[in-house]
């Protein structure tokens, strides 16, 4: 191998770092990321140093993993060229992939279950020409705003016409291409609303379990101070039983 060259895979690298090797060359100990270690020449124990030289090819080397890893075909999704087919397999907004492909320029994700797209999704591909969104349960609030927008930008409209809002019932049926801003904020406004007479429900509850507790409190002093009381009574009752009795022993 050392004998060898030509490149090293990317994945081999991070394990080949952490590896003690020794060349052939005179008994030197010679590192993967070491020019010597990919040289067809003898190596010279004075070029290899520590052999931990971690040359510009290395560095080529880590650049083009990381390039590698963003040009990887997204998971779930089959890749043809600048094509990204998604397409009918139940992806949700959690599982939707978080990015694309730079060079993409069409993207499949119809037949599944997105009622919404996460911001910025198609914002860094700059050839993207058209994403295949039918056959998905839009729902038409507030996590919509991002794709109102992103098909609003566009100027071929022609593919996006038959999308409907499946939700909520005051918008289902209607064309997402022709829903105006302020449906969607008028729909966030009720969404708004009802979690706040949520929270005001819940602080309401918690007020009345206080009060409860603070009543339960109260009925249990009363009670300590009625028995304690009473048991005052006694006491003097006792005493005063006790004397005469004291009095008339000779």
């Amino acid at each position: 191998m050392g004998g060898e060259g030509g490149p090293l895979p990317y994945l081999w690298l991070p394990y080949l770092t952490t590896i003690p090797w020794r060349a052939q060359w005179g008994g030197q100990p010679v590192h993967p990321l070491s020019p010597c270690f990919f040289s067809a020449l003898p190596c010279q124990p004075g070029a290899m140093g520590s052999g931990l030289l971690l040359g510009p090819w290395a560095l080529g080397l880590l650049l083009l993993a990381s390039v590698h890893q963003s040009l990887a075909c997204p998971a779930r999704c089959r890749c043809a060229g600048s094509l990204v087919d998604c397409g009918q397999q139940h992806l949700t907004v959690a599982s939707l992939p978080r990015a694309f492909p730079p060079g993409t320029t069409e993207i499949i994700l119809q037949a599944n279950n997105l009622s919404s797209l996460p911001a910025g999704l198609f914002d860094g591909l700059p050839s993207l020409r058209q994403v295949q969104l039918a056959a998905n349960p839009w729902h038409c609030d507030c996590g919509l705003f991002y794709l109102r927008a992103w098909l609003g930008e566009q100027q071929d409209r022609s593919p996006y016409r038959d999308l409907r809002c499946s939700g909520p019932p005051r918008l289902q049926g209607r064309l997402l291409l022709y829903l105006g801003p302020e449906e969607l904020q008028a729909t966030c406004g009720l969404v708004g609303c009802s979690q706040a007479l949520g929270v005001q429900f819940a602080l309401l509850c918690l007020l009345l379990l206080h009060a409860l507790l603070l009543i339960f409190l109260l009925i249990r002093l009363w009670r300590y101070r009625a028995l304690t009381r009473e048991a005052r009574l006694i006491t003097q009752d006792l005493l005063l039983q006790t004397t005469p009795l004291a009095d008339q022993t000779p």
